[in-house]
């Protein structure tokens, strides 16, 4: 085990030429952390698991594309729009998958447009759900409702409107 002291470590306290930037915060790494989830999950209505060959079949067919154990869903251009992963953890689909909740996410600051992002996966998740019989429920596995849409939608919009205020800011 290597041990690390005070001692070790040289400052760079009161070192001539270091400047405020030194640290690296710039905009770009804080754009990066921005992150806000809208999760949504396609759970079994008698609580059985997925038949695995079905739902891989059925997420190919509605033009998802297999990456890293996951799927995703894209754009015309290509540009990931959301997420189908296993809700049961590691979340990896997989042939050998046993799981009886999928879980959809959608990142709205990397969705170029937020509001038709979650209404696409809103509709994805429709899709699935009726042809495994599942119920669409919110990140806390509750079933979604018409309030809870709505209150999604005004979350939407909400970073729609924090991005493009981004956008004009950096163009100054």
């Amino acid at each position: 085990l290597i041990q690390n002291s005070i001692d070790d470590s040289q400052s760079m306290l009161f070192e001539d030429g270091v400047e405020q930037g030194t640290l690296g915060f710039d905009a770009k790494s804080q754009e990066i952390q921005d992150q806000e989830l809208i999760i949504l999950n396609l759970v079994s209505m008698d609580k059985s698991n997925f038949d695995m060959n079905q739902v891989l079949i059925l997420l190919k067919n509605l033009d998802s594309k297999y990456v890293n154990s996951y799927f995703s869903y894209r754009d015309i251009n290509g540009k990931e729009i959301f997420r189908i992963a296993s809700g049961i953890n590691p979340g990896l689909l997989e042939s050998e998958t046993k799981t009886h909740v999928l879980l959809l996410a959608l990142d709205l600051y990397q969705a170029s447009d937020p509001l038709k992002a979650f209404e696409t996966m809103l509709e994805f998740a429709s899709n699935i759900s009726e042809k495994l019989h599942a119920s669409i429920c919110d990140s806390a596995r509750a079933p979604l409702s018409k309030q809870m849409i709505e209150h999604l939608k005004s979350k939407t919009q909400e970073i729609s409107h924090l991005k493009s205020i981004k956008n004009i800011s950096r163009n100054d």
